[in-house]
Formats: C-alpha cells, structure tokens, sequence
C-alpha cells in the first residue's frame, strides 16, 4: 500500500550530516511534525524553502519520519521587508508553541490563509498588522486557549465604555484601568479600522504568549527591531 501524499509546509530545516535535513513540516492533520529528506531527490534538486505548498509521502513508524516523495505543488510566495520577517515569524510560533507530533483540526488552514494575506501585503492590498493578530489569537483558540471577546471573567457582556485587565486564568476582568471595552469588541469583530485597536490587540496578544514562549526571545523579532 502506497504511503499517502500529504500538502505541507516547511517551518524549518537544519542540516543533518552532509546529505540529509531535518525538517519541521507542517501538515492537515497531522500537525507540525519532523522528517528526515536527503537535500536531492533523485535527479532534482529542489529548492525547500519556506512559504511554499509541497507534496510529500512520508514513511516510518518513529516520532522522526522520513520524506521519500517531496514535490512543488505551487510556486513559492516572494516576500520581501518586514512581510518576510513576518512569515518567518509565523514560522517560529508554530515551531515553539505547537507540539511535536500533535493532531490540529485547522492549523494548516490557518496557517496558508495567513500566508495568502501576507502575499497580499506584500502587494498592498491589506495592511500587515491585522494579518498577524488574527493568526495569533486563532492559534490560541487551536491550542484550547480562547479568546473571549463578548463577555468578561464575570459573565457579563463586554461594556464599550469600561475598561479590562486580562488575567489568564480568568479572562477580562473590569478594572479602572486597562484596555477599552470598545477596543475588544472591534477585535472580536476584526474590525481594524482604529489605530488604538491594533496598538491594543499587539500588546494584548504578547501579554497572551508571553508565558507559553517563556524567557527565550523569538529570533524573528530581532529581525524587525534591525530592519
């Protein structure tokens, strides 16, 4: 029985001796999971780069497979600037926060709808900062860890005018100070037209993967800070 072709993306890939690579895929289903590929397949080598769609058979039954089939199922997205920075950011969260091995219902979906919008950034067509909080929160909602945007830690519905504090074992709770109500709402709702909605919903979503990242700082950030 032939070994299913699966689409997939690669989030990583080091060096494994001076023929192979481990890479970091991420597949429907399946979740991130690693594979062994020898850098050329037959008489071809392909380029493994990120933010391109594969098509691969992967066989073994340990944790660590092996890629015996690897093809292009489309064309690479060129990014460029602070959109490649971002897509290697998105890399980086799937890579640190997803276990190894872990069944994900949407995640691959997640992550190519992502991928799309960051191919439209990259041409103007929609703004680059809501693309990124959207991927975020979802993946939080993935990982079992929702978001609520309607109601707060009492079960009251969120009061535009009041303000909240978000605690992670509660939710939004009301407080003197802290992030508007309305401001919540909008990010519910993805509405970004507002400048304080997304300088609110990018502090909010650090403050949310501060602790499932822990101290170690994700690489893909210092590339924004020298760009």
């Amino acid at each position: 029985m032939q070994p299913q072709l699966w689409p997939a993306y690669i989030l990583h890939s080091r060096p494994l001796g001076e023929s192979k690579l481990i890479l970091q895929l991420l597949l429907p289903e399946q979740g991130r999971l690693s594979a062994v590929v020898r850098k050329k397949q037959g008489k071809q080598r392909l380029a493994l780069q990120p933010f391109q769609e594969f098509m691969l058979q992967l066989v073994g039954r340990s944790e660590l497979k092996t890629v015996s089939t690897i093809d292009e199922a489309a064309p690479a997205l060129v990014l460029t600037g602070k959109v490649l920075y971002s897509g290697l950011y998105l890399n980086e969260l799937v890579c640190r926060l997803w276990p190894d091995n872990l069944a994900a219902e949407q995640l691959f979906y997640l992550y190519q709808q992502c991928l799309q919008q960051l191919a439209a950034v990259q041409q103007g067509v929609v703004e680059l900062e809501p693309c990124l909080r959207e991927f975020e929160f979802a993946l939080l909602t993935e990982l079992g860890q929702p978001i609520d945007w309607q109601y707060d830690s009492a079960g009251g519905a969120l009061n535009a005018h009041a303000y909240y504090q978000w605690y992670s074992e509660q939710g939004f709770v009301q407080m003197a100070k802290g992030y508007r109500g309305e401001v919540l709402l909008n990010i519910g709702l993805k509405q970004w037209q507002c400048d304080e909605t997304k300088r609110s919903a990018k502090q909010l979503s650090r403050q949310i993967l501060a602790p499932l990242l822990g101290s170690k700082p994700l690489a893909s950030r210092a590339l924004f800070a020298g760009s």
